[in-house]
């Protein structure tokens, strides 16, 4: 029972963080944590709060207690306090965060964590943060896994939660299986606010009001009775069709079933990367599972992989001498069923990649084409195992249309299951979206000054955010746009070697088509020389409190370019000589061809002295005209390499030759 707690408890907890990030509705979210909540609660047979849980839990085998900052988005997290070692590479302080084990408590003095989760888990009643100056963070979340789930707020600063409203929540208790609290104590102030559309400043889960919130500054405090969904689930499977196994069958005892076996050979690997065992022979034990259809297709569901060689006597397995085919899956994950109201038919919703780019993910239709079988696991519980495939209608809804049942049944889609009421458990929550929260009771603040901040740069790919604050009491009021940057580019690409520093100008503007102020929004920082035939860089570097990120750009000094000033023809050939020109170049290039506007049958030749004015064109065909042109280039280093920058062409001249 105590693998089930666990796999439960991690489940909510996984069900929570993967609801914030996907932006569910508030109504769904409460449904689903009824049901996570109170299933741990039954499925644990009622977990008893401990008494004295006073400190962070240091005994638990499979949880433990932790202060934790985390980014969704980036997948970032930082440890403040952890009773076991984070693994490599995470971080275990963060700025302005400082936690005292002795008198477990938290200090935040300014901490500006706006973009992350702060979360405690299992850190007992005493738990207390401690607030220095004005610190933000984008949620604040206490889990209790039996062993406390509470916080107080003590100190004389400011604690600013979800201010830019990117969560559906501020606060979130989540006791599992024990009493918890939020409370603030002295000079301490709160200020939350919740999601944009839908949400909570804060919730707790099966508790009530007395023993939630010791804080002034609630409003809209609203107790729902705890449901239970029982959903109708499969393990639905993709079959890969396009690969097949010769599977030698087994049977064992009189269960039915059949059986096969794959041999391997695997790499063991010591910690430091070294080879621990070469060659280890093994072999993977399967489950034959005819498929839906089929009189000789099997689906192999894996049992198990192991070292050694497979001894079907020893193992009491018995040879059958026959070979069938069978299909190992391409996708697999358990499924809710759901009901196309319209046809009445039983389907599922699998997660899947919109495109080959594996960047974008939608939730698909597949259609049930039937049951392989009921798998039974350690704990007795009994799975349907069935084969889906892709429903020809092409159904499809994001995540947020989703995670919303209410949408769901506006298209057609119901869910297979029965909801039921668990008398006297409840979920606490306020609808208001925003508050103060204190020990003491709060004066209504009017407003009369204003504060006008910048909360996210304007970018080349993103609009910035102007944030409107109240002075006085910290609430944000409204919010405006700073356009992106759209417009960067050089007043030329090009120019003629003069001997001169070349400097084109920039122009920069929004999307708006506003032009932006240099030196103050950003400033130009061009490659130094710029006199030779080359190419050189520019750099836009976006500055300021308004603007960040930097472009760049390119411009080339091409050499100057020759004229031609004779041309001659001759049996078969045909000549030009131009006028030299040496300075800044290395040579020339010549470009012959039948077409005028050197579309096709084009020749060229590429001289490397510049100091040759004349050059002849053989292979000419009697009674053609030619049309022959010229330019200069120069050799130069670009990234390491030698690249060649050519002039203008000449103006072409026309040859019949003889």
């Amino acid at each position: 029972m105590e693998d089930a707690f666990h796999l439960y408890t991690r489940t909510i907890k996984l069900s929570y963080q993967t609801i914030i990030e996907r932006g569910m509705t508030m109504k769904h979210f409460r449904r689903l944590t009824f049901l996570l909540s109170f299933i741990l609660i039954l499925t644990a047979g009622g977990v008893v709060a401990m008494a004295a849980n006073n400190g962070p839990c240091e005994d638990e085998e499979e949880s433990y207690a932790y202060v934790q900052f985390y980014n969704s988005e980036k997948d970032d997290m930082i440890y403040v306090y952890s009773f076991r070692t984070p693994q490599e590479g995470i971080a275990t302080s963060a700025k302005g965060a400082v936690y005292d084990k002795k008198t477990n408590t938290l200090t935040l003095t300014n901490c500006n964590m706006p973009d992350y989760m702060l979360s405690m888990n299992m850190m007992g009643d005493n738990f207390k943060i401690k607030l220095v100056g004005s610190s933000h963070i984008g949620m604040l979340c206490a889990w209790g896994y039996g062993y406390g789930g509470s916080v107080e707020i003590i100190g004389d600063g400011k604690l600013y939660v979800n201010e830019e409203q990117k969560k559906s929540d501020a606060i979130v208790l989540q006791p599992e299986g024990t009493k918890s609290y939020f409370r603030i104590s002295g000079n301490a102030e709160v200020y939350v606010y919740a999601g944009k559309t839908d949400g909570s400043i804060v919730i707790a889960d099966y508790t009530t009001v007395s023993d939630c919130f010791v804080v002034n500054g609630l409003t809209g405090l609203k107790k729902e009775q705890a449901s239970e969904m029982r959903y109708d689930e499969i393990q639905a499977i993709i079959v890969d069709m396009e690969n097949s196994h010769d599977c030698h069958v087994y049977t064992k005892g009189d269960n039915g079933k059949k059986y096969t076996v794959e041999d391997y050979v695997r790499t063991y690997y010591n910690d430091d990367g070294s080879i621990k065992a070469e060659n280890v022979k093994g072999y993977t034990l399967y489950e034959l599972m005819l498929m839906p259809g089929y009189t000789d297709k099997y689906y192999m569901r894996e049992i198990d992989a192991t070292d050694g060689v497979f001894d079907p006597e020893k193992y009491g397995y018995t040879d059958t001498e026959e070979n069938v085919n069978g299909y190992s899956y391409r996708s697999t994950m358990p499924a809710k069923v759901y009901i196309d109201q319209n046809t009445g038919d039983r389907c599922v919703f699998m997660r899947d990649a919109v495109d080959d780019s594996y960047k974008e993910f939608e939730n698909f239709k597949y259609d049930i084409k039937g049951e392989l079988g009921d798998v039974t696991d350690k704990y007795g519980n009994v799975m349907s195992y069935c084969m889906v495939e892709r429903s020809k209608d092409n159904v499809k809804f994001t995540d947020v249309e989703f995670y919303d049942p209410d949408y769901l049944l506006s298209q057609g889609y119901k869910i297979s299951g029965e909801l039921e009421y668990i008398k006297g458990l409840y979920k606490v929550y306020s609808n208001a979206k925003s508050a103060v929260l204190t020990s003491k009771t709060q004066t209504v603040c009017k407003h009369t000054s204003k504060v006008n901040k910048v909360t996210k740069k304007a970018t080349m790919t993103t609009d910035g955010i102007i944030t409107t604050t109240c002075k006085s009491c910290g609430k944000k009021l409204s919010t405006s746009k700073i356009a992106k940057v759209s417009t960067v580019k050089l007043s030329a690409v090009s120019c003629v070697y003069n001997g001169k520093v070349r400097t084109p100008a920039v122009q920069v503007k929004d999307s708006a088509g506003k032009a932006l102020v240099k030196n103050t929004d950003y400033k130009v920082t061009y490659s130094a020389g710029r006199k030779s035939v080359g190419k050189y860089l520019v750099k836009v570097t976006f500055a300021g409190s308004k603007y960040s990120g930097s472009k760049r750009m390119a411009f080339e000094i091409n050499p100057k370019g020759t004229t031609i000033v004779k041309k001659a023809a001759g049996k078969n050939s045909i000549a030009i000589r131009w006028s030299a020109q040496k300075v800044e170049t290395s040579g020339y290039q010549i470009q012959c061809s039948t077409d005028s506007r050197f579309r096709k049958s084009n020749r060229t030749a590429t001289l490397r002295n510049n100091a040759t004015t004349y050059y002849k064109i053989s292979k000419c065909n009697t009674g053609s005209v030619y049309y022959v042109r010229v330019r200069t280039y120069k050799n130069v280093k670009v990234s390491g390499k030698v690249v060649k920058i050519y002039s203008a062409w000449s103006k072409v001249v026309a040859i019949k030759a003889k």
